[in-house]
């Protein structure tokens, strides 16, 4: 199934891609995993101080077991701690888990989903890796996630 492009050209956030005169055409799963990871998920109450904007999609507040984003948000307010990274592949994987429950559309595919962390050589900078298999045969595609929580700024690459 194809979908419209994205690109995030200032690493500050994903737009239609195109080529000067049309859109170009896309990969669903892609489209589907940088929704998931990229856009702003709700944050528990006891996340965020008494007041302040849990974002997220307004739906996710009508059921608890309803996801739509990730949290890596609210990394920004913290050091890189020893167990950041950990933290780290836990919400990739969290924002992934609704494509592996999926039963139709370029996510229905999904059996597992596997994400690993580490503290990157550059401060301030996590490097992850996403492994989303496909299929009873488990088809691998990787994905390499840079977050530079210090600039907000995020890059999202497939691997062969």
């Amino acid at each position: 199934m194809t979908d419209l492009a994205f690109e995030n050209p200032t690493g500050k956030g994903f737009d239609f891609s195109h080529d000067g005169n049309d859109l170009v055409l896309g990969d669903g799963l892609l489209t589907s995993l940088i929704h998931a990871l990229f856009r702003d998920g709700r944050a528990p109450r006891d996340r965020v101080e008494i007041g302040e904007d849990r974002r997220g999609h307004w739906s996710t507040s009508l059921s608890d077991s309803s996801t739509d984003g990730s949290l890596l948000w609210l990394l920004r307010r913290e050091k890189i701690t020893l167990d950041m990274p950990h933290r780290v592949a836990e919400i990739l994987e969290q924002a992934c888990n609704f494509m592996i429950r999926s039963t139709e559309g370029p996510t229905a595919p999904v059996t597992k989903v596997r994400a690993t962390a580490n503290r990157s050589a550059h401060r301030g900078r996590i490097d992850a890796e996403l492994i989303i298999y496909l299929g009873l045969n488990l088809e691998q595609r990787r994905f390499n996630i840079v977050y530079d929580i210090n600039s907000g700024q995020y890059q999202l690459k497939e691997t062969s």
